[in-house]
């Protein structure tokens, strides 16, 4: 069946993953997503394989070299035919290219235009380009990762979290758009930052009246949690994470570890005293915890209606990804690469009855299909191979490409 985006073109100017993380998940709706990468390559493609993995399932690639004037003229021949054009450049870089959004606007007049910057659109900071972790600095979340309160240093957190932040609402904010032009017919520029989508993961602070911050539970020295029932514990094994955070969770965990002492400590009676008494108390779980394997422990506590988890580990190939309830979900999907063999990724974030989502294109080759849509373009063979020829365009065996 067809995806809830078919019919919808989208033209992916981006590079590494603040841009092209959105255009993906506009794919895997059923969007055809059409990747414009420079004819020497994304420049993650050949320094971080597996995030760029991560960001291009589902698209067809073209190899363009926007700087010359046909290759410009390419491109733009492809917005004309397109609904949404995306990317990640620093202000102002695509309009040097030709490609900005009143040059995009020329060609397609209710085009869709989205820009992710690094501090956005306005501003002293808008020219800077930059990288998740600037974002993950300003937005404050390395400070309390850290947690500096506690004595440590702060914390970059691996995953690029600035990046997903701020393709997650460009996404959005096109679906929103492509809403309004259906009312109106009318299209327009919408942007995002990962400044913008780092503040995401602080939203739960604030200032009162009086310019003082807001109570909010605080990480431990040891990263392991923000209280004694809402951190993770060592077990004989690994790591299971705790989440008893509600009162009826306390007395089903006791029962549940089988130390009914600390239901009847005083120490421990309420929340005040749990939090009071945190040390104490973490001490007391912990060596319960060391008891037993991870996976038991898991068993045990779902039995009592205590919420916890396994803390997998993404490099075993026995967790995640090979999860059969998981791939059930469709969570996780696989598929055969030409270079890479058989791949194993994630799989849909939403799941839609009458309209799935699907992974059908695996993540494309350098210009895999710089040849096809040529032609479906209207260009012959011979025009094709002079562009090819004069480095306007490039393909994998054409001696120039990056195969991967």
């Amino acid at each position: 069946m067809p995806g809830p985006l078919e019919g919808l073109r989208v033209i992916d100017f981006g590079q590494f993953l603040a841009g092209p993380f959105g255009p993906m998940l506009l794919g895997d709706l059923g969007a055809e997503v059409i990747k414009v990468e420079p004819t020497r390559g994304d420049g993650m493609r050949s320094s971080v394989v597996g995030s760029f993995m991560g960001c291009q399932r589902g698209k067809r690639d073209i190899a363009i070299d926007l700087k010359h004037p046909d290759g410009r003229r390419l491109a733009l021949e492809l917005v004309a035919s397109a609904d949404i054009v995306h990317h990640n450049m620093t202000l102002g870089t695509a309009d040097r290219l030709g490609i900005g959004y009143e040059d995009c606007k020329a060609v397609r007049a209710d085009i869709l235009y989205c820009n992710t910057f690094m501090y956005g659109a306005t501003g002293p900071l808008a020219p800077l380009g930059g990288l998740d972790p600037l974002g993950q600095a300003a937005a404050g979340i390395e400070w309390e990762q850290g947690p500096v309160a506690e004595g440590n240093p702060p914390m970059w957190y691996r995953y690029g979290h600035g990046d997903v932040a701020a393709a997650m609402p460009s996404v959005t904010a096109l679906l929103m758009a492509l809403y309004h032009r259906e009312r109106t017919g009318e299209g327009q520029f919408v942007w995002t930052s990962i400044f913008h989508g780092s503040m995401l993961y602080t939203a739960d602070s604030w200032l009162g009246p009086d310019g003082e911050p807001s109570p909010r539970p605080a990480l431990d020295r040891q990263q392991l949690g923000l209280s004694a029932l809402y951190r993770l514990y060592e077990t004989q094994d690994g790591w299971l994470q705790l989440a008893a955070v509600g009162d009826e969770h306390w007395p089903a965990l006791c029962r549940a570890l089988g130390a009914p002492q600390l239901l009847a400590d005083e120490r421990f009676a309420d929340q005040d005293g749990r939090a009071a008494h945190r040390d104490a108390l973490t001490g007391e779980l912990s060596a319960r915890f060391l008891t037993d394997l991870a996976v038991n422990w898991r068993r045990v506590l779902r039995r009592a209606g205590v919420p916890a988890e396994i803390s997998a580990d993404t490099w075993d190939g026995e967790t995640i990804l090979f999860d059969e309830e998981l791939v059930r979900l469709g969570l996780v999907t696989e598929y055969e690469h030409p270079i890479l063999g058989r791949v194993r990724q994630f799989g849909n974030l939403i799941t839609f009855s009458e309209t799935p989502g699907r992974q059908e294109r695996v993540t494309p080759m350098l210009g895999q299909d710089t040849r096809q849509i040529m032609a479906e373009m209207g260009y012959d063979d011979a025009t094709i191979d002079d562009y090819a020829a004069r480095r306007v365009v490039s393909w994998p065996g054409d001696g120039y490409a990056f195969p991967v």
